[in-house]
């Protein structure tokens, strides 16, 4: 077989607003919605690049059934250019972007495959007369699909590789709707030689061989989606093996950022570490900034101001006014405890102390026994031995 290479992305989210950014600066805001946009064309420059003999995009392109027009301008841009470059894009519709629902108002290139909603098609890609491989995928009618569409991916064409697109949740993962759902025995022994999955906005290689991949999202676009986001770069050798090589493209990077101030008495010890925390977090060179939500941790006797954790993120956040990157603490999180206090003594011991600390301590006298003892000598004798006693334990004793 050929050697080539295509690429697998997904969960474009296209023109999706982030999360967290209201007292942010009207410009820095526009920015911020303005992400995934830029890592889509990132994408269109990333595919012609790479010479990629196809894109995949598997599932919510879009992030709701009723797309902005200039999502959708975009969107359809991007496809011209790759159509330029003789291309192909397949989609397959996710449950943000089901394919019977989503209502759009631009006419797509004919470079553009849509997997028809609710049955897997396949089509060859061929290149210089040579059949590269064939893609085979499946969209979504509704929103909501709990039909294990896995079971549909029947292996037909005789083309040297093929690749399935799949929109779905594999393994049942936690926190994510359980949509078309698949295990990884079921994609194992449908004969495919890799699997673009989508929905998983978390990127992840769940099996090597036959690689399965989550492509992870585009653009993060809260708190919860941290670290770098992008696309895969799959280069198929001669012999059937993909080589993966991740690629970011989101301009904007979320990151959850902990922050220890055990021992703290003042805010400005809390400003010292949190700049020490956010000092390796800078923007790489593909970004445009770095939202942040600080978490601070640990017991600490910090003077109570309710209005702090909102002073401190502005204090912490770069000029709104500059141009270049940026760096934006979304919220400051405390999660500090106060150090334990002492225990009031009760009882017996509350007794023994108040007794040893009581009148005329300071005028006992200290030094050896004088046996025998009357009485009274020996209840001040054993008053003056406790009253040592608890002077070598008295900070632990509490």
């Amino acid at each position: 077989m050929k050697s080539f290479t295509f690429i697998h992305a997904a969960d474009l989210h296209l023109d999706s607003p982030m999360l967290g950014i209201g007292r942010l600066e009207p410009r820095v805001q526009s920015r911020l919605r303005d992400a995934s946009l830029e890592a889509y064309d990132r994408l269109i420059d990333l595919t012609l690049q790479r010479h990629a003999a196809f894109l995949v995009l598997a599932g919510d392109v879009f992030d709701h059934e009723t797309p902005s027009l200039r999502a959708q301008f975009r969107l359809r841009d991007g496809f011209l250019r790759l159509e330029r470059a003789a291309v192909p894009v397949f989609w397959a519709h996710g449950n943000h972007d089901p394919f019977g629902s989503l209502s759009t108002h631009v006419h797509w290139p004919d470079n553009v495959v849509r997997f028809p909603a609710g049955r897997v098609l396949w089509h060859r890609v061929e290149q210089g007369g040579d059949i590269l491989c064939a893609v085979y995928g499946i969209s979504y009618p509704t929103a909501a699909v709990t039909d294990p569409y896995v079971r549909q991916f029947i292996r037909e064409d005789d083309a040297p590789y093929a690749v399935a697109v799949l929109h779905a949740n594999v393994g049942g993962q936690p926190g994510h709707d359980n949509y078309a759902p698949a295990s990884l025995g079921d994609l194992r022994a449908a004969g495919f030689n890799y699997w673009a999955l989508g929905h998983i906005h978390q990127r992840a290689i769940l099996l090597d061989d036959p690689p399965v991949v989550y492509a992870g999202n585009l653009q993060g676009r809260h708190v919860r989606e941290t670290g770098p986001k992008g696309a895969y770069v799959v280069e198929v050798d001669a012999s059937g093996r993909a080589r993966l090589q991740f690629a970011p493209l989101g301009p904007v990077r979320w990151e959850l950022v902990p922050v220890n101030c055990d021992g703290f008495s003042g805010w400005d010890q809390v400003e010292e570490a949190a700049l020490l925390a956010l000092e390796p977090l800078g923007p790489e060179p593909h970004e445009s900034g770095v939202v942040v939500r600080l978490l601070l941790s640990g017991r600490a006797e910090l003077p109570v101001d309710p209005d702090a954790p909102v002073e401190l993120a502005e204090r912490l956040s770069s000029d709104p006014d500059q141009d270049g990157p940026f760096r934006f603490v979304e919220s400051v999180d405390t999660k500090i405890r106060r150090p334990p206090q002492p225990v009031p003594p009760e009882g017996l011991w509350a007794e023994v102390i108040a007794r040893i600390r009581g009148p005329g301590y300071e005028q006992w006298e200290s030094g050896p026994a004088q046996l025998p003892l009357d009485l009274e000598a020996a209840r001040n004798e054993a008053l003056r031995l406790l009253a040592d006693a608890l002077d070598e334990v008295e900070p632990d004793a509490n």
